[in-house]
């Protein structure tokens, strides 16, 4: 599972969680439906952004990096640029 497919997930467990519509869920976080629509449309390939997913997670009073997290808690696995690692 890639990052921007557990951010997708999360986002929809946001939006189940708080009982929102694609446009209410734009609407809290004053951006526009169609471009939450197209982030969060299941064949999307386009990645919730950095600055989004911190919107969202301080919208909805989540902890910093909520929306990077895994069910299981771990945080999906991006590049590693460690050197040394």
């Amino acid at each position: 599972m890639d990052l921007a497919e557990i951010r997708r997930n999360n986002a929809a467990a946001l939006m189940l969680e708080n009982a929102l519509d694609e446009l209410s869920f734009a609407l809290c976080l004053g951006k526009d439906e169609a471009q939450i629509a197209a982030l969060m449309s299941p064949n999307s390939k386009k990645v919730i952004p950095d600055a989004l997913a911190r919107l969202m997670e301080q919208t909805f009073s989540k902890p910093k990096l909520w929306l990077d997290l895994i069910e299981d808690g771990s945080q999906a696995q991006g590049p590693s640029f460690d050197l040394f690692g």
